[in-house]
């Protein structure tokens, strides 16, 4: 037995020494690469372009395939989302633009160097900030040939065209796009960004202008009709803000409780309403709406009233608040402290004839010693005020300011009349204007492609425009139908 085992053991060791290993062997040197770049962070305004070329040393550096990584890259609309992981280039030297959005945290950015031969890949780990000009500043709506798109102006008057398009290559605005917003709406939803077109609207990031979610997502449950018109909180005594939407009332459900708005406020009575896109406010009645169906006021009461209310009967005002027979056409705070201003003023129109009128509410008062239908007149001697795009009132003095093709004109409320204060060239019609800090920014537009500016004109202690001149024009834009200052 024993002589077996050793002959079996000795046939063993004769195969395995006749077996021949047909396995490659043929071991790689390591290609040891290093990348050294002139700094590891890196600032850069969103949109702008960076540049970065690293210097890479190794073995055989001609067999290398090359990513950026930029991490965490988030879902803006997502509180929750952890990131993910994105590659932005595929080329050795890093040369385009950013648009990753701006935040004040750093992204990882990571340079990786992969060995084709071997697969094996090295690392160069780098920190990159972006950064915006459009924290601060105008936002214009620009009316183009074929599409509609919002530009920004900085603080310091350098235009940025067509930020919306470049943010949202894949989310065109609809032609049909009116009014974009921005309000501080000091609530738990902070300052909300948007744009209104039939239909619709989308809200946008604070910081890059990119859509974060449609319209709808503001509520609870999408409106009964989706037509969105304005956004405002008028009183600091009124919950708010309000949106106004499809001839409906919405608020947010208690101030600092809710980040979404509720259903629609019900209705004063049997009649129903249909509220014209305006708001006033003080300290007597909360928020004042107009019920452009029935040609009267209501008011919500304030705290965190859901139901609108109609004004009681009184005659011993200036009009009646149940019974102004009008179109109207705005609705804006006057005179007075800006958390709690004495008058209110609304501009309505007849709908027989371009005839217009003011009517003046102190949302402060009573119905007796300070009423709050306070005062109404015809407006007299001012030509073209129907046909103004928006309309502006000081808070210091009784003037209102309007604009009519290429003419802005002041309204002076005790003598009944305006005046001509700027006049730009014909053809150079006025789009779109608003007031802040004793400045008139509006826009203009010649009719050819380019053919849109901006002008700042500061306003003189009597209303005129002080020195007859602007302080800024820029230039270079589209026909703007709207603009609105937007804080970060």
């Amino acid at each position: 037995m024993k002589h077996i085992l050793n002959s079996l053991f000795l046939v063993i060791i004769l195969f395995t020494g006749c077996y021949k290993d047909k396995g490659n062997y043929d071991y790689q040197p390591i290609n040891d690469i290093t990348a050294t770049v002139v700094k590891d962070t890196f600032h850069v305004g969103q949109f702008d372009t960076l540049r970065i070329s690293p210097v890479i040393t190794g073995r055989d550096t001609n067999r290398l395939s090359f990513e950026w990584r930029v991490y965490p890259v988030t879902d803006p609309a997502n509180p929750l989302d952890p990131g993910r992981i994105e590659v932005i280039s595929r080329n050795r030297c890093f040369n385009q633009p950013i648009t990753l959005r701006p935040a004040t945290n750093y992204y990882n950015l990571d340079f990786v160097a992969k060995d084709t031969v071997t697969g094996v890949s090295y690392f160069k780990h780098l920190y990159l900030q972006v950064t915006t000009a459009f924290q601060t500043g105008w936002m214009l709506l620009e009316q183009k040939q074929s599409n509609v798109d919002i530009s920004f102006i900085s603080p310091d008057y350098i235009a940025y065209n067509s930020v919306y398009s470049a943010s949202n290559p894949t989310m065109p605005l609809p032609v049909t796009a009116r009014q974009i917003i921005s309000i501080s709406t000091q609530s738990l939803i902070g300052t909300l960004n948007m744009v209104y077109f039939d239909g619709g609207g989308y809200t946008l990031d604070n910081t890059s202008l990119q859509v974060l979610a449609d319209y709808t997502k503001l509520f609870y449950a999408s409106p009964a009709k989706v037509q969105p018109y304005n956004m405002i909180k008028p009183s600091f005594y009124s919950y708010g803000p309000y949106a106004l939407c499809g001839g409906k009332v919405y608020g947010l459900n208690g101030m600092f409780a809710s980040k979404l708005f509720g259903a629609a406020f019900t209705q004063p009575d049997s009649l129903g309403y249909t509220a014209a896109p305006f708001a006033a406010g003080g300290s007597s009645f909360g928020a004042i709406f107009f019920d452009q169906a029935h040609y009267r006021f209501m008011y919500d009461g304030g705290g965190t009233s859901t139901s609108l209310k109609v004004f009681p009967q009184n005659n011993t005002m200036a009009y009646d608040l149940n019974n102004v027979p009008k179109t109207m056409l705005t609705m804006k705070v006057g005179l007075g402290w800006e958390l709690l201003p004495t008058n209110w003023y609304a501009v309505f129109k007849n709908e027989s004839d371009d005839s217009c009128f003011l009517y003046t509410l102190n949302a402060n008062g009573d119905f007796n010693t300070f009423p709050v239908a306070a005062a109404q007149q015809p407006i007299l001697n001012s030509p073209d005020v129907h046909r103004s795009p928006d309309y502006l009132f000081s808070s210091t003095v009784k003037q209102m300011y309007y604009a009519a093709d290429n003419r802005l004109y002041v309204y002076d409320m005790a003598a009944n009349q305006s005046r001509v204060i700027y006049q730009f060239a014909n053809g150079e019609n006025i789009t779109a204007l608003k007031m802040m800090n004793g400045v008139i920014t509006l826009a203009t537009w010649n009719g050819q492609p380019g053919g849109g500016t901006v002008y700042y004109l500061p306003i003189a202690a009597t209303g005129d425009i002080s020195e007859n001149t602007y302080t800024q024009r820029v230039s270079g834009f589209e026909k703007i139908i709207a603009l609105t200052y937007k804080v970060g």
